[in-house]
């Protein structure tokens, strides 16, 4: 019998300070270490992994 490995999900996000609308932060976490909830002011937006690579491109190349 072949065992069905189990995949690492991953969550791709940005953080962003609300009141001076600037980007903070961003990265990748596995489903079990990512933090949903933000410290009050700050918010993180989640997205795609191709959004995500879309992103660290530009913020490369800038």
């Amino acid at each position: 019998m072949s065992q069905k490995q189990e995949k690492t999900k991953y969550y791709y996000f940005i953080d962003v300070d609300l009141r001076t609308r600037q980007i903070i932060g961003w990265g990748s976490e596995s489903r079990d270490e990512v933090e949903i909830y933000m410290t009050k002011g700050f918010h993180r937006i989640f997205m795609s992994k191709g959004q995500y690579n879309k992103l660290i491109k530009a913020l490369e190349e800038y």
